[in-house]
């Protein structure tokens, strides 16, 4: 196994687009559905896992009540689409066979269970290929392959979940609830995939909740009352070494209550839940100069506990979607501006400075 494929995919996955945020950002409500509105959005903490597809526009929600079930709804509008094929049993085994979920860039489908120790109950990632297919198993093991930081709970996987790249270029990156640690899972086939763990100089539980790509070769990381970090992936060494290049907190304007994250590498933004005393909210930060920069703050419409502190930011078509477990899916229209400038990366590198007219 190549150790270095991690670096050289990010770099791949990354390079391309990088966008600076210059602008002035903010997200308009586009739609929102409430506990109650449809079956699988209750207030019983069984819907924690979401994402966007790229290739259909829709976006995919993991769902417990009533048995397990993965849901289509159509990214524009909300409209209930069905659901993913199970197959005939392939999908079982963990705490929950299913939480959270991903989509890599080609409209495959990747979903993990919940396992609480690895050491005992594997971990497993299910693929689809797509929408109208039956899932596999492409991993089933310990994502951090033996690697043991003597945490009692560092090899809890399946609360953290993220998705990058394509084919044998995919990657799912996975932090442990406990010990500070991560893993990425990586691919030479598009189909079955290998663990290599990553040990951060995070602390016990840092990272446990929020985890998402970041470019190049980092990622960022959070939980319930931590700060967030930026973490930057070593991948010269074995396990891959993470050391945080930031570290941001209420001084730096992120509160510690900012608990699950989504990051659009392209557009240079991190959007997170906030889970505070009353309506929680979810804040729109630009992060292309290393600092997180507030940019817009929404107050989701309902107000149930999120005692679990989990759940799912998703980018993805010029929106943004929010799955806060017990208060319900919601979409925002992602909107700069107008009048302002951004810079566009594109290439290598070369950059534009194009004026955004009204």
């Amino acid at each position: 196994m190549n150790s270095n494929k991690f670096l050289l995919l990010s770099v791949a996955a990354t390079g391309a687009v990088a966008a600076s945020a210059l602008a002035q950002v903010e997200l308009q409500p586009l739609w929102s559905l409430n506990p109650g509105d449809r079956p699988y959005l209750t207030t019983d903490n069984t819907q924690r896992g979401m994402d966007y597809n790229p290739v259909t526009g829709n976006v995919l929600l993991v769902n417990r009540t009533g048995g397990l079930s993965v849901v289509r709804l159509d990214g524009a509008t909300g409209a209930d689409l069905g659901t993913l094929s199970l197959g005939e049993g392939i999908v079982s085994g963990g705490t929950f066979a299913g939480s959270m979920i991903g989509v890599a860039d080609d409209g495959a489908i990747y979903m993990g269970n919940l396992a609480t120790d690895t050491t005992t109950t594997p971990f497993k990632l299910y693929r689809w290929a797509n929408e109208g297919a039956t899932p596999t198993v492409a991993f089933s093991g310990d994502p951090s392959a033996g690697f043991i930081t003597g945490v009692a709970n560092s090899k809890r996987f399946g609360d953290t979940l993220d998705v990058r790249g394509a084919g044998a270029d995919t990657q799912v990156l996975l932090a442990a609830r406990g010990g500070g640690d991560a893993a990425a899972l990586i691919t030479g086939d598009g189909l079955n995939f290998t663990g290599l763990p990553i040990d951060t100089d995070a602390g016990d539980g840092d990272i446990g909740l929020g985890v998402a790509f970041g470019s190049g070769n980092t990622f960022w990381g959070t939980a319930l009352g931590r700060t967030l970090r930026h973490i930057d992936v070593n991948v010269g060494v074995s396990p891959f070494a993470g050391t945080s290049v930031g570290n941001f907190g209420a001084a730096d304007g992120v509160p510690t209550s900012v608990t699950i994250i989504g990051v659009d590498v392209a557009n240079g933004w991190l959007a997170g839940i906030d889970l505070i005393a009353g309506p929680d909210k979810v804040h729109l930060f630009d992060i292309s100069g290393g600092t997180p920069v507030l940019l817009d703050t929404e107050t989701l419409p309902v107000d149930n506990a999120n005692i679990n502190g989990v759940g799912s930011v998703a980018f993805g078509g010029g929106k943004l979607f929010v799955l806060d477990t017990n208060n319900g899916l919601h979409a925002y229209q992602v909107i700069p501006e107008p009048g302002t400038y951004a810079l566009l990366g594109l290439g290598l590198g070369a950059l534009w400075l194009l004026r955004r007219r009204s």
